[in-house]
Order: structure tokens, then C-alpha cells, then sequence
């Protein structure tokens, strides 16, 4: 594939990762603008990529609209991933179904240092709840998907982390107390969930369930405070009834 103008090929590949993650949170044909402004690309080097991608028979182009898409080609090039690590199940047509019962966003996560990474983002479709967006990274021991994944972790490595995270960070008031962030871990094994409230996002709450598998991955959703408050027990039932399939499948094999 050409690279794009002053970029090395790791950029270049990142940004190709990057550009299907947009198009699936976008779930549409997409200008050359529209991709430029939302992932923060020159509008040149975009074009470049696309165009690339484009010729290689991966992604269409409407010449009369000027909007690209990924096609059929890259769906087959890519769909053993999900068979192979899902096997019946589809990751993608749970977290549909948690957007369509819920309204709200949801999220995809998994453990990277101090950090949660969200794998895969759904965006809300209630106006104006809270947004987020695949590939974000949020604090772990003040995020709902966070505190889910360190109750994978034993106790001395959640201490080692939370030293590691309460270094890094520049404001005294975001350090988390010991005692808190083992109490919070604790109340997680013993409920099956976590939830944040406006630790992670001003605002917004969050709600986390570990996805049953081999991997420490969680399912989450997301909206402001009250909305999360007033639905608490509802949304959590519609996370259990999410990742019960998945359970069916570990327990299984």
C-alpha cells in the first residue's frame, strides 16, 4: 500500500486500524472531510490513504458523492477474527442489542497499564447522553470498566497498579486512597458489576460486567448520572442477559 505524504508506515498502519474503527462507529459512507475532521488527519493525506485503500479493493468510493466505505473484502478478510475468539457468538450483535434495549452507549474494554482501553464503541442514541469512542483510554481505578477488571487481578497487583497510577497522575485530587480502591474491588466480586459515577467523566455514569472468556474483557454502557440512577436495576439486567450466551460457550468447552 503507498504511504501517505511524510508519514512512516507504523503511522500508516495505525491509521488504517484507526479508519476502520471510525467506519464502524459511524456505520456509513463517509466524505473525505468528515473522516479528516473526526480522527484530526490532514484532509490530504486522507484522501491519499483512502484512494490507496480504494485501489488495493478494499473500500468503495461513489464518484458522484464523494464518500468512501469499506466493502465486501474486507469483511471476509477480517470475519475469522471474531469466529476464532467467539466462536457462535457475535461480539458486535450483543453490544447491538444492549444499544437497542438501552439507548445508551456502549463499550467494549479491556486492561492496558493503569488504563482501560475501550476495544469497540456503540454511540448513544438517546440525545444528548454521554459519547465516547473506540481506541479511548480511561482511568482504571476510576472508570466502571476498570474496577470490574481488577477484580481478575490478585490483591498485591492491584496495589502495585494503584501506586503505579497514583504516580502518574499530576492532580492530588484524582489519587485514589488504598483502602477505597480495595473496598471497591471487593464490592465487584461480590456483585458481578461495577459502577462509576462521574469519577471517570463529569457527569456521565457508567455500568461494567466481566464478558465470560479467556480474556479479562468487560461490557459496559454509558450515560449521564441520573439517567444511569433512575434505570440502575433494568440496565443491569439487560447486561447479564447480554453476556449470558457467552457464558453458555465457556462453560462448554
Amino acid at each position: 500500500m503507498p504511504l501517505t505524504p511524510n508519514a512512516t508506515p507504523v503511522k500508516s498502519a495505525l491509521r488504517v486500524l484507526e479508519l476502520l474503527e471510525f467506519f464502524a462507529e459511524w456505520r456509513r459512507p463517509a466524505s473525505v472531510k468528515e473522516i479528516a475532521q473526526s480522527l484530526g488527519y490532514p484532509q490530504s493525506s486522507t484522501s491519499v490513504l483512502l484512494k490507496s485503500l480504494k485501489e488495493s479493493g478494499y473500500f468503495d468510493h461513489d464518484p458522484r458523492t464523494g464518500m468512501y466505505a469499506p466493502n465486501v473484502r474486507l469483511s471476509l478478510a477480517t470475519a475469522w477474527v471474531e469466529e476464532q475468539l467467539y466462536s457462535e457468538q457475535s461480539l458486535l450483535r450483543m453490544m447491538e442489542r444492549v444499544l437497542a434495549e438501552t439507548g445508551h452507549t456502549v463499550m467494549v474494554g479491556t486492561r492496558q497499564g493503569v488504563h482501560v482501553r475501550y476495544l469497540h464503541v456503540l454511540q448513544a442514541t438517546r440525545a444528548g447522553s454521554f459519547q465516547s469512542k473506540s481506541g479511548l483510554l480511561r482511568p482504571l481505578f476510576r472508570s466502571a470498566t476498570g474496577k470490574m477488571l481488577l477484580t481478575t487481578l490478585p490483591e498485591r497487583e492491584v496495589v502495585r497498579l494503584l501506586r503505579q497510577a497514583n504516580a502518574q497522575e499530576s492532580d492530588p485530587a484524582l489519587r485514589v486512597d488504598i483502602d477505597q480502591a480495595l473496598a471497591d474491588r471487593r464490592r465487584a466480586l461480590v456483585e458481578g458489576h461495577a459502577i462509576s459515577w462521574g469519577t471517570s467523566v463529569v457527569g456521565a455514569a457508567a455500568m461494567a460486567v466481566l464478558l465470560p472468556g479467556k480474556e479479562p474483557v468487560t461490557l459496559s454502557l454509558g450515560g449521564p448520572i441520573e439517567e444511569i440512577r433512575r434505570e440502575r436495576e433494568t440496565l443491569l439486567q439487560v447486561l447479564q442477559r447480554a453476556i449470558e450466551p457467552f457464558r453458555a460457550v465457556t462453560t462448554a468447552r
